[in-house]
Parts: structure tokens; sequence; C-alpha cells
């Protein structure tokens, strides 16, 4: 009797960045434009976590964000993956762009 040999493939896992705010809103806006395609109640916590996927076509990041349990006025926000693109430079009426934060992100 013969053995096959069975081909695994171990899935990639993207890099992921973490980041604690303190804020009164749970999204920040960081540069970049999000859809949230769910959302989880979590253990031990009031507050629900959030999931969302960047809109660009050819990019697959995504971004959790929940408040801490501990601490509800700061959000933990997670990145998982890299952009593929640079920030969406909307500008508001000033002519200046809206995000603080896109210097953080690639």
């Amino acid at each position: 009797m013969k053995l096959k040999k069975i081909r695994c493939r171990k899935k990639v896992r993207e890099p992921r960045f973490c980041f604690k705010t303190l804020s009164e809103v749970d999204v920040l806006d960081d540069g970049y434009k999000w859809r949230k395609y769910g959302q989880k109640v979590v253990k031990n916590t009031l507050h629900p976590r959030s999931y969302y996927r960047c809109t660009k076509d050819s990019c697959r990041v995504k971004k959790r964000v929940e408040r801490l349990s501990e601490d509800p006025r700061m959000v933990i926000t997670t990145y998982e993956g890299r952009h593929a693109h640079s920030p969406s430079h909307d500008q508001d009426e000033d002519g200046h762009s809206p995000s603080h934060l896109s210097n953080f992100f690639f």
C-alpha cells in the first residue's frame, strides 16, 4: 500500500500594526477609505468590534476597531496588511488634507 504525499500550503499572514488612541469616536481618519463589512459582540465588554476593508480594488488591507474593556475612552485600531497605494487625498474646504495620521501608513 502506497501513501500519497499531501502538499499543504500555509496561509501567509499579513503584518499587523496596532494603535491605541484616546478618542470619543470609534473610527479615526487615517487618510484611506474603508468599507465596514462586519461587527461582532466581544466577551466581557459592552462595546462591539467592527471590521473594515480598504475600498481600493487591488488593496487587501483590513482594519479592526474596538474599545478597550478596561478603559472605554481608548480605541484599539489594528491594521492587517500594507496598502499598495497612497492615501486618498480628499481635501476639505481649506485645501488641507483631513488626515493627520496618513504619514504612518504605507
